[in-house]
């Protein structure tokens, strides 16, 4: 756009080139050579002039442009700030539902486990003792505290005990009269089952952080099919020969309440093994 100034030279140089051009007509060079002298200049400031205009047009528009840049940047800045409180939000809100879930998991398994603890105290016998800490028990000792009271029973069916221990001392997390309860049941099975003149061998070992307790017996064993079963309560399988059914399911329940594992392995061949694994001190 043209300012006052540059239309002011723009009217002055038409007028000297219209004066110089009716000077070089009627031959009055003096004037003619004013006039073009005097348009020259004024050209020059003229372009001096639109120089100017240019230079401030250019500042104007760097000046706009800074003050936009300077906008982005806050408005920028102010999106940041508001997405990452929004995050720290979601986060902190996912965090809230995190503990809210570990809290319920964590109330769930202590209903399991009240429920499970007390399925295990409703088939146990009233000399079961329930600790909230366990002892530090030799388990071979206890075994063989176990196999003496039936000394008389195997002597009069025939059956030999054979024990089978490391040479240093094997020591488990449990407390005494629940094993004796645990390895009275097992062994009181198996001669029941074996009849007479078999073998019971028990053997005790110490693997990294657990103790394993194997109790077999060179009985006929149970079928297959009837073995993973042979833990149930009041289960009796088909070569039953009396009694409650409930002598393995509570080896089992005092097991699981000592945090251990227990199963069963059977052959023809070679009899009924009960595995025992419970937790080295």
């Amino acid at each position: 756009m043209k300012t006052n100034l540059q239309r002011l030279l723009l009217a002055i140089m038409y007028t000297l080139f219209i004066v110089g051009m009716i000077s070089f007509y009627q031959e009055q060079l003096w004037i003619m050579f004013l006039s073009f002298v005097g348009f020259a200049v004024f050209s020059v400031q003229y372009a001096r002039a639109c120089k100017e205009e240019s230079e401030e047009e250019l500042e104007d528009e760097r000046e706009k442009n800074q003050s936009l840049s300077e906008k982005y940047d806050e408005i920028k800045e102010r999106n940041n700030r508001m997405k990452t409180e929004f995050e720290n939000q979601v986060e902190l809100k996912q965090r809230k539902i995190e503990a809210a879930d570990n809290e319920i998991s964590n109330l769930s398994n202590r209903l399991d486990e009240a429920i499970r603890f007390d399925d295990i105290k409703g088939i146990l016998p009233d000399t079961a003792r329930f600790a909230e800490d366990f002892d530090a028990i030799s388990i071979t000792p206890v075994i063989r505290r176990v196999l003496r009271s039936f000394h008389d029973r195997m002597k009069d069916a025939g059956i030999v005990m054979q024990i089978s221990e490391p040479e240093e001392e094997v020591f488990a997390r449990a407390d005494e009269e629940n094993l004796k309860i645990l390895f009275k049941n097992i062994i009181d099975n198996s001669i029941k089952f074996m009849g007479h003149n078999g073998k019971i061998i028990v053997t005790v070992t110490k693997a990294v952080d657990e103790v394993i307790v194997v109790i077999r017996d060179t009985g006929e064993g149970v079928p297959e099919d009837e073995l993973k079963h042979i833990f149930e309560i009041n289960y009796q399988g088909s070569n039953a020969i009396g009694g409650t059914g409930l002598g393995l399911a509570q080896a089992n329940a005092i097991v699981e309440y000592l945090d251990g594992a227990i199963y069963a392995k059977s052959s023809k061949e070679d009899g009924m093994g009960i595995f025992i694994h419970l937790k080295a001190e």
